[in-house]
């Protein structure tokens, strides 16, 4: 019985897949500087910035750089040295990055209030993709 996640996909669902996620890029990077501008120089900036939009901001940024790479290997037909989409420095820093925004949600919200079990759900679960971004980082290296 064959396997159709393994088929490969057709150059031109896989660039029109790149072109969309190099449009979402640039649609998150105007949204990020925008914020960061508004930060800097805009008048209510300070008074709304605290844990929360700090997380939203990584969370943004994780989801900017991951859109960006992902959409410039499909759009332009440039896979890795291992035919993926990601490099094993790439898969490291996304691991790494989904482990520092897990272990700020864990601390902004325990020190604001009663963990619910959906933050539980939450935290666990990003942390567990974390881990295991850095496990396929690990594993692109011993090959």
């Amino acid at each position: 019985m064959p396997d159709s996640y393994f088929d490969p996909v057709a150059p031109a669902w896989s660039r029109g897949a790149g072109i969309v996620l190099l449009a979402a890029a640039a649609g998150l990077t105007a949204v990020l500087g925008y914020a960061a501008f508004d930060l800097a120089f805009g008048e209510t900036g300070h008074r709304g910035f605290n844990s929360s939009s700090l997380i939203f901001g990584l969370i943004l940024l994780a989801l900017c750089g991951i859109c960006w790479q992902a959409g410039f290997r499909l759009a332009f037909a440039r896979p890795g040295r291992s035919g993926g989409l990601f490099s094993p420095p790439a898969w490291l820093a996304i691991g790494i990055g989904m482990l520092f925004v897990t272990a700020l949600m864990a601390y902004a919200i325990v020190a604001a209030r009663r963990p619910t079990g959906l933050d539980y759900w939450v935290i666990v679960t990003l942390g567990a993709l974390g881990v295991w971004c850095i496990v396929l980082a690990n594993r692109g290296r011993l090959r």
